[in-house]
């Protein structure tokens, strides 16, 4: 059990190479973390960069866990098309099964309904990622259909915010 405090705040762009560096290891930790870019390709500024664009927006948002000033959890949403936004969660391995996962995802629903634009949120999540599915579904993310992500049977599911 953890029994260090554990603080949830908006990234800033002073936490980019703590942010690089969990991205790197979430990476390596799970098949489930999708990343869009090559994490090779990717420094310090231009995490800094993503972060400062993002911490002005009301459409995209970086949220962090973190222990010591050290992100252990991870929640993004990035806006795409219309007033849809896309979340993203993770949580360092060593981390998982204290709830942080469904911290982060409340954290993101009430900046989206609070501070947003947006008018939905969704995410495609692997179907058989049972924990994760019963975390969207319990915070009232619901299915609108099934499709695949690298030739595995996954959801996606939506959140009017």
């Amino acid at each position: 059990m953890m029994s260090r405090e554990v603080g949830f705040k908006l990234a800033e762009p002073n936490d980019a190479v703590a942010v690089l560096g969990m991205l790197r290891q979430l990476s390596e930790e799970t098949d489930t973390f999708f990343i869009d870019a090559d994490l090779d390709e990717i420094d310090e500024l231009d995490i800094r960069k993503y972060i400062d664009i993002i911490s002005t927006s009301d459409r995209n948002l970086m949220g962090l866990a973190e222990i010591d000033g050290q992100p252990i959890g991870i929640v993004t949403v990035d806006y795409l098309k219309n007033d849809q936004g896309e979340l993203g969660v993770a949580v360092l391995k060593q981390y998982q099964g204290h709830g942080l996962g469904t911290n982060l995802v409340e954290l993101a629903i009430e900046w989206a309904a609070e501070y947003s634009n947006l008018g939905e949120i969704f995410l495609v999540v692997l179907k058989d990622n049972l924990p994760a599915v019963h975390i969207y579904e319990k915070l009232g993310f619901r299915t609108h259909k099934q499709t695949t992500v690298d030739g595995e049977e996954a959801l996606l599911m939506s959140l009017p915010v």
